[in-house]
Order: structure tokens, then C-alpha cells, then sequence
């Protein structure tokens, strides 16, 4: 990927973007705007713990405080929530207990189920790891929308910065 930092205001190496460390190397919960040139597009990343690990590319997860001594910002699996979930996807495979980068907003590759369209807007429900269809209208439910349709089980998506959602049961 292209990856260019649009402030300083955290000295970040954009390597460590695609990368995870089983060593904390930023302070968790750091967000980052990166321009990635290779989708025109300005998106974010949330430097967190990962609760568990993540072969499949694009797998969503919340992004939640850990209960650790210290304050941490760690992943968690998908639960049903009323309100305010923020979700976020990892860019490469992660092992569980590795720090990472996750994206939670820009354009992005995400695991699918099939039957999505480009142009749908998607959600995920609880204990899911993958995105699917919302319909064609923005709800209190949905991510963003589908660039691309399901193809290999993934789709190109678009997620608008500070986008929580409510997840379903």
C-alpha cells in the first residue's frame, strides 16, 4: 500500500501499518489519518490489542477499553450492543495478544458474506466475522457501503470516520 501521514502529530512508521508486534510500540488507542494513495482515499487507524487472532483479512471486530491495569484499547468479538460500537478491520493476519493497527474508517478490504452488491450499505450482527447486506439505505445498523460486490468473500468498502453503530442480535 501507499501510505502517506497527513499530520506528525505521532511518529508512526507506516511499515508497522501492515504489521503486528507481540511488543506494545505506540500508545494504545492512538489514532492515526493516513492517505492511502492506492485508494484515493484518506482513512484511519486505531492502534490496539488484539483480543484474538485474525487470519482473514478484513475481519470486523469492536474496539473496546481492556480491563488490563493499564489503559488499553483491545479488540473483542462482535456482540449485540444498543448503540455505539465502534468497528474496526484488520489490513493483514494478526495473532491473538499481538498489537496492531486497525482501520476503522477509509476504504478498505472486508471479509463478506455473498449476496452483497455495490452500492448496498452493510452491517455485521453479533458473533459474525464477516459484513453483510443492510439494504440500500443508511440505518442505525450500518458500516458503510460496498464499493465493490462479494467476490472471494470480500468486498471494497467505505466506512466514514467516527461511524458507531448499533449491532443486532
Amino acid at each position: 500500500m501507499a501510505y502517506k501521514a497527513l499530520n506528525n502529530l505521532q511518529a508512526v512508521d507506516l511499515d508497522s501499518l501492515d504489521a503486528s508486534s507481540a511488543t506494545k510500540e505506540y500508545d494504545l488507542g492512538t489514532i492515526i489519518p493516513i492517505n492511502d494513495s492506492s485508494k484515493a482515499a484518506v482513512g484511519e487507524f486505531i492502534y490496539v490489542k488484539a483480543h484474538a487472532g485474525f487470519a482473514t483479512v478484513g475481519t470486523p471486530f469492536e474496539i473496546v477499553n481492556g480491563s488490563a491495569s493499564e489503559s488499553e484499547v483491545v479488540t473483542k468479538a462482535i456482540a449485540t450492543l444498543a448503540s455505539g460500537a465502534q468497528i474496526g478491520f484488520n489490513t493483514h493476519a494478526v495473532t491473538s495478544g499481538e498489537y496492531f493497527w486497525a482501520q476503522i474508517s477509509g476504504v478498505l478490504t472486508a471479509a463478506a458474506k455473498a449476496g452483497i452488491s455495490a452500492g448496498d450499505v452493510v452491517k455485521v450482527d453479533n458473533t459474525e466475522t464477516d459484513v453483510e447486506t443492510d439494504g440500500t439505505t443508511l440505518t442505525v445498523n450500518s458500516i458503510g457501503m460496498a464499493k465493490t460486490a462479494t467476490a472471494d468473500s470480500a468486498i471494497t468498502l467505505a466506512i466514514i470516520p467516527g461511524r458507531t453503530v448499533t449491532i443486532s442480535a
